[in-house]
């Protein structure tokens, strides 16, 4: 196994959905993947098996009737130019805003890009889309499959809508990868979506998962914990109402 370890950075309230049209059918949420697997200046940063975790999301939120868009070892420029797409783009139609980010982390929420330059997840993602007015009151789903430092509240005071970030494991605890099949969160996490994906909402799956990842990496001998941080997401999400609108 592998460890998504922590490397050393020096080297208005809104109901989801208000004020759309409630007549109107509304598609599943995109769903976009930005998988950091390969970086050029340290071969060891590479992630091994997160070709594995792709995979398995794709199919999951493809059988849910979701549109899926993998961004492969994006730089920073190329994160850059995605959010400000995504903060742009017309989504009148989606139900919700998902975005998978598969990667190194390192304390106060940054991201390592494959050209090991850093972005931060609210700064540099979240707060740009809390602008797209296509998203104004929708959910938006950011996942992370990398280590992590605390949780910072900026989020809450800058802006009243609704989103939720899940972590594959809490502060001081490690995220672990196998090269070969993937991450025991993210492969948790389609196992899930795959079982409950139609019929429960996202809430309750999220914490199946991590009951579910703290007694599998319990029973291997090592500790990982997942976490979450929301605001605004008291409404239940359920992907199967919007699977069945295509």
């Amino acid at each position: 196994q592998k460890i998504e370890r922590l490397y050393d950075s020096n080297r208005v309230n809104a109901e989801p959905g208000q004020g759309l049209d409630l007549n109107e059918k509304l598609k599943p949420p995109a769903v976009y993947i930005l998988n950091h697997e390969q970086f050029p200046q340290d071969s060891q940063l590479n992630r091994k098996g997160s070709s594995n975790d792709v995979n398995a999301l794709r199919k999951t939120f493809e059988s849910l009737k979701c549109r899926v868009e993998v961004i492969s070892n994006p730089a920073l420029p190329d994160v850059k130019n995605k959010v400000k797409e995504w903060s742009a783009k017309r989504f009148t139609q989606d139900a919700g805003f998902v975005l998978f980010i598969l990667s190194h982390g390192d304390r106060k929420e940054k991201i390592l890009a494959c050209d090991h330059r850093e972005y931060h997840l609210d700064d540099d993602v979240l707060f740009p889309l809390f602008r797209n007015p296509t998203l104004s009151g929708k959910p938006k789903i950011l996942i992370v499959q990398a280590c992590k430092g605390p949780l910072r509240a900026d989020a809450k005071k800058m802006n009243n809508e609704p989103y939720i970030k899940c972590y594959s494991c809490s502060e001081g605890y490690l995220s672990y990868r196998n090269e070969n099949h993937g991450s025991v969160f993210i492969q948790t996490l389609c196992e899930a979506m795959d079982q409950y994906g139609l019929t429960r909402d996202f809430q309750s799956i999220f914490k199946h998962v991590k009951a579910e990842v703290e007694r599998r990496s319990t029973m291997t001998g090592s500790k990982q914990v997942p976490s979450e941080e929301s605001h605004n997401f008291d409404k239940p999400f359920y992907f199967g109402n919007y699977a069945k609108n295509t």
